[in-house]
C-alpha cells in the first residue's frame, strides 16, 4: 500500500468521525433546547422541598404539591406523617 491509498483511508476515518461527533453533538443540542422549552412552559406540580435521614433506613421527606406540602416517613414501614400543610410566605411570621 502506498502513501496515497494510506492518505486516503485516513481521510476517510477522519470524516467518518466528524461524521460521528456532528451527530451526537446535535442530538444533545436539540434535547437540551427541548428540555428548557418544556420548563419555561410547564410548571411543575410535586417537588421534593427537603430530605433528612433519620437513620440507615428511615428518612422523612417534605413534598410539595400545588399549594400545599406533606411530610412523609420513607423506609420499612412508610407513612404519612402530616397532610396539608400550607405554604409560607417568606418572611412573614405566623401569630396567633
Amino acid at each position: 500500500m502506498d502513501w496515497i491509498q494510506f492518505l486516503q483511508a485516513l481521510m476517510a476515518l477522519v470524516f467518518v468521525l466528524g461524521l460521528l461527533f456532528l451527530t451526537t453533538w446535535g442530538i444533545k443540542y436539540i434535547e437540551q433546547k427541548s428540555r428548557f422549552l418544556k420548563k419555561i412552559n410547564k410548571k411543575d406540580r410535586l417537588n421534593i422541598v427537603e430530605i433528612k435521614r433519620i437513620d440507615t433506613k428511615n428518612m422523612l421527606v417534605l413534598i410539595q404539591r400545588d399549594d400545599t406540602q406533606h411530610l412523609i416517613l420513607v423506609g420499612q414501614n412508610s407513612q404519612v406523617i402530616e397532610t396539608n400543610i400550607p405554604l409560607k410566605e417568606e418572611g412573614k411570621i405566623n401569630e396567633k
